[in-house]
């Protein structure tokens, strides 16, 4: 079959193609510019945006399947209108032509931010509702979400990963910059939080099957477990000759202290975190939305339903970590 896939220069994206041309079906990849590891992607390429409804209509003529993955990942200094423009324009400029061009069926990466995270202690599952509010991002992934799960004409699924991790982490991630950053010993503090964490490999392999084994107009959840960020350390320190020390700020001074960053503008907010970034790659991304997320990600998260029909599987963390350094 052939599959268009947007994206396809992210962490998720990227593997994924990997994935489909394992098991020898045709890609279409729409880009904005070239990159040297693209290379190794045989695919046909087409350049544009997801603004761009000629080239749209051309990557998506002749495929089977869209896997729109492209998305722009916000932390709290973009504005919603770049944000929205983005991630949810642009997915109904993709719908629209899938739906033109006949394509059958639309898989959409969304994301676990997509739900309301509230109550945090309660098992959370795709019957939960997606958020009214909130960050940008979150947001615009909902609604996304629910404009393709809205959308008739199309077998649709939303796939809604939680933390990614893993190989091919070419940018990198703002996750995977912070795992490479203490490996080599230069990040000296975290927050004592932490994340539910999926490898991209179990993602990517949960995406493929939801070609043939995703339900029309069903959301599938893609958890690992949740690991807190002194778990995580560990694991990164096990591939170091020399172990390095990291303080862990406590989750209620980080409480208490959160609501002091509402009274900068966002414009210092930002130089203060690219300052951060240039010491410490990786600390440009602790804004307030990231810190939030952080010490209050849900622990009780089911993945039962992708299991169920997608056959996910769950890589250990180690092997995850070990992928995010040299894969």
């Amino acid at each position: 079959m052939r599959i268009g896939v947007t994206g396809s220069s992210g962490l998720v994206g990227f593997n994924f193609c990997k994935e489909a041309l394992k098991n020898n079906d045709s890609l279409n990849i729409l880009i904005r510019k070239d990159t040297n590891y693209l290379k190794q992607i045989d695919a046909k390429i087409f350049y544009g945006d997801l603004n761009d409804k000629e080239i749209l209509d051309k990557f998506c003529e002749g495929c089977d399947v869209i896997v729109h993955s492209a998305a722009m990942i916000s932390i709290g200094f973009d504005s919603y209108k770049e944000v929205y423009e983005v991630n949810y324009l642009g997915t109904k400029n993709l719908l629209d032509s899938c739906l033109k061009m006949k394509v059958k069926k639309f898989i959409y990466i969304s994301s676990i931010n997509s739900y309301n995270k509230q109550p945090i202690k309660d098992r959370l599952d795709e019957t939960r509702e997606l958020v009214k509010s909130g960050s940008s991002y979150d947001m615009t992934k909902a609604m996304g979400q629910e404009l393709v799960m809205s959308t008739d004409g199309i077998d649709k699924v939303s796939i809604n990963p939680t933390s990614i991790l893993g190989k091919n982490d070419f940018k990198p991630s703002r996750l995977g910059k912070v795992i490479k950053t203490l490996f080599v010993g230069k990040l000296p503090f975290l927050v004592d939080g932490g994340l539910d964490v999926i490898d991209v490999e179990d993602l990517s392999k949960a995406i493929y099957s939801s070609i043939k084994n995703g339900r029309d107009g069903e959301a599938y959840i893609i958890s690992g477990k949740w690991r807190s960020f002194k778990e995580i350390n560990d694991s990164v320190q096990k591939n170091k000759d020399k172990k390095s020390f990291i303080f862990f700020f406590p989750k209620l001074f980080i409480e208490m202290n959160l609501p002091l960053l509402s009274l900068f503008p966002k414009s210092l907010l930002k130089r203060m975190a690219d300052f951060n970034g240039k010491f410490f790659p990786g600390l440009e991304n602790l804004t307030r939305e990231s810190i939030e997320n952080i010490i209050n990600f849900p622990k009780n998260i089911d993945n039962s339903k992708a299991k169920k029909d997608l056959g996910l599987k769950i890589s250990p963390l180690d092997k995850t970590i070990k992928d995010s350094i040299y894969g």
